[in-house]
């Protein structure tokens, strides 16, 4: 990564002006960009640049709280985050588990946030895991766990498989420049389920192939719960070559933002390190 030259308070200071670019009305700001300077160390204790970046994204969330809706779908009414404290709480960005026994991050960035997307022109905004890069075996029908206790707010039970005619409505829309409006995007994230952590912090969970019979909307769940199974759902691939795109697509949102929006590659690695508890002995959490 190249070297940045500006201070350290230049970081903080854009930190600061990226949180209060936010509107209480609109929360419609997206994609900006956050910059937290090199890696010095892990923790952080040892990366005070990390710190300021969560606290803005808990300010964003609590600013995005209540008045910003998630993206349109097919099967589901748009979910609300729950009402978030104006003093930012970091302890909503620690102790998640990974939410496939055994997995770990993948070595490829471009299994990461922020990585482009060229078959919708956008840029991914969660982790991929895959059976070839997630310490772990990951096919169809792998059980996808609940990262952190929460309530579910979004569950797709009655989802419709994507068709061609829709999968071609949306590359027309692509084409026109929308790639990026959330109804495409949620397109092709398949069935999902979101759960609400509380204080603006959603997960979710992409491509499943189904979903837990317990799981519906209000339900509560813990911490490494099956909530649901591994899919292909959404991808253009579920109609052209099916089976060859089986994997869990994971977002940590924050507001209206995806976790490490805008960051360069090591740095959003740090930062899902730290947000991650890593499951022990055979993966049990």
């Amino acid at each position: 990564m190249p070297q940045r030259s500006r201070s350290s308070q230049g970081r903080s200071f854009g930190i600061l002006a990226y949180t209060r670019s936010y509107d209480h009305q609109t929360c419609a700001r997206r994609g900006a960009s956050v910059d937290t300077g090199r890696k010095v160390g892990t923790g952080l204790r040892r990366r005070p640049s990390l710190l300021l970046l969560f606290v803005a994204l808990a300010a964003a969330a609590a600013a995005c709280s209540g008045a910003s809706g998630a993206a349109r779908t097919r099967t589901a009414e748009t979910p609300q985050a729950t009402p978030t404290p104006a003093t930012a709480d970091l302890s909503v960005f620690t102790n998640f588990i990974y939410p496939i026994k055994g997995a770990c991050l993948p070595v490829g960035d471009q299994l990461m946030p922020n990585a482009p997307r060229t078959y919708r022109g956008g840029v991914h905004e969660g982790v991929d895991f895959y059976g070839y890069d997630a310490c772990t075996t990951i096919v169809k029908g792998t059980a996808v766990m609940a990262a952190k206790d929460g309530t579910v707010v979004r569950a797709d039970r009655a989802y419709s498989n994507l068709t061609q005619s829709e999968l071609d409505a949306a590359n027309r829309r692509i084409a026109d420049g929308q790639a990026n409006d959330p109804d495409v995007v949620d397109l092709f994230r398949g069935r999902q389920v979101w759960i609400d952590h509380g204080k603006g912090i959603i997960t979710r969970y992409a491509h499943l192939s189904d979903i837990a019979a317990h799981v519906q909307v209000g339900s509560k769940v813990v911490q490494g719960e099956t909530i649901a199974f591994v899919g292909d759902s959404g991808t253009p691939e579920s109609l052209s070559n099916p089976g060859i795109e089986e994997h869990l697509h994971f977002e940590v949102r924050a507001g209206d933002q995806f976790l490490g929006n805008g960051l360069p590659p090591d740095d959003v690695r740090a930062i899902y390190e730290r947000v991650f508890k890593p499951l022990s002995g055979t993966g049990a959490p």
